[in-house]
């Protein structure tokens, strides 16, 4: 019996695990796993709210210490010295940045989707660490992102539930 209940909570910790990483599978596994309807939308809104965390925490630390050392490694890979390339860095020395078709497309999208776009894609398109980490680069300043982002994953995971359950 109690092989049973330790498997039993193994898939749980699975399709959590899964729904903070990859919102968009969690739900189809959770149901190949035997859950019910109620129980793979909490189960995946729960993992998705759990990622969205850890992940915009994390965010902050990645781009501290990309703040701290991008300067170094800047200047090992340039040549440039160590003062000249946190000039650069800091923006004080302007840099003629090439515009590439993916730098175009990623300014479009911000411009056109913003703040909304990031908490309505982040379950589904983006990924939970993806939506997170940008959310936390960009908005990081707006009250309640957390929260909006949360509220995206708990509908989210409803309607994903619900289009697998009806068909």
């Amino acid at each position: 019996m109690t092989l049973l209940v330790g498997l039993k909570l193994f898939k749980l910790l699975q399709v959590l695990f899964l729904s903070g990483i990859k919102f968009l599978f969690a739900p189809l596994i959770s149901i190949g796993y035997g859950f019910n309807y109620i129980q793979t939308s909490l189960i995946t809104a729960v993992g998705g709210i759990l990622g969205i965390f850890f992940f915009y925490f994390l965010s902050k630390w990645i781009i501290a210490q990309y703040n701290r050392f991008s300067p170094a490694i800047y200047s090992y890979f340039t040549g440039v010295k160590l003062e000249a390339s946190r000039r650069i860095l800091i923006r004080e020395i302007k840099i003629k940045k090439k515009f590439t078709r993916k730098n175009k497309m990623i300014i479009n999208a911000r411009n056109k989707y913003g703040f909304v776009g990031i908490i309505l894609f982040t379950p589904v398109l983006l990924s939970i660490p993806l939506g997170a980490f940008l959310a936390r680069k960009y908005y990081s300043g707006r009250s309640h992102t957390l929260i909006y982002m949360s509220i995206s994953v708990v509908l989210w995971s409803f309607f994903i539930s619900s289009l697998i359950f009806l068909f």
